[in-house]
């Protein structure tokens, strides 16, 4: 089994096992960070639409892009129960996305960049989409040893350090760089009781 085929197969009990690993209020945060209002904004590695949905309150298009056709599945269920227009999902790989170059205002990308084995590429494809001005928002796990992730959860990073994810910035061309760490946690346990339990971060930065 690899990254995909595991998302596909837990997308319709996603929302609840998600729910376990971090707090709602996470994405109060994410979007707390740049405003979205009546702006054409990218939700990448989506999921179930944890983000995509209360983004699609403000944001004039809501790109939802994710490899697991199930969890778009889900998303698409949820945005068509709530009457939601405007999102629109996008089976994609996160480091060739099929969108066009600075068609974003905002680009968003919510605890899946542990799950991408070229992070650097993954973050330059968030540059070439954004439009001149606009706003890359990273929310994603601190480093830790939960080396069970790898296995159980098809995790490509055990976390990130705040310089790891500044130097990838930097080095595509962002400016106007902040990492925070918050006071949320993510925490999980795995098949065999093992317990981690590590900070989260929010990184954003401009396309100048």
């Amino acid at each position: 089994m690899n990254s995909v085929e595991y998302f596909n197969n837990i997308a319709d009990k996603w929302n609840v096992i998600r729910s376990d690993y971090f707090e709602e209020n996470l994405k109060f945060k994410v979007l707390s960070k740049v405003n979205i209002k009546n702006k054409v904004v990218a939700d990448l590695g989506c999921g179930s639409g944890f983000i995509s949905l209360a983004l699609s309150s403000e944001a004039a298009v809501v790109f939802s892009v994710d490899n697991s056709v199930n969890m778009l599945k889900v998303l698409k269920k949820s945005s068509q129960e709530k009457n939601l227009n405007n999102i629109y999902p996008l089976k994609s790989s996160l480091v060739d996305i099929s969108l066009f170059d600075e068609s974003l205002d905002v680009v968003f990308i919510n605890m899946a960049l542990h799950h991408i084995k070229n992070a650097e590429v993954a973050i330059s494809e968030m540059y070439r989409m954004l439009k001149k001005g606009g706003t890359v928002v990273i929310s994603d796990v601190m480093k830790h040893n939960g080396e069970w992730a790898r296995e159980e959860m098809f995790d490509e990073w055990l976390g990130f350090s705040n310089d790891e994810i500044s130097t990838w910035f930097k080095k595509v061309g962002f400016k106007n760089i902040h990492v925070e760490n918050t006071d949320l946690f993510c925490k999980g346990y795995s098949s065999k009781g093992e317990y981690t339990k590590t900070g989260i971060f929010i990184a954003t930065a401009i396309k100048a």
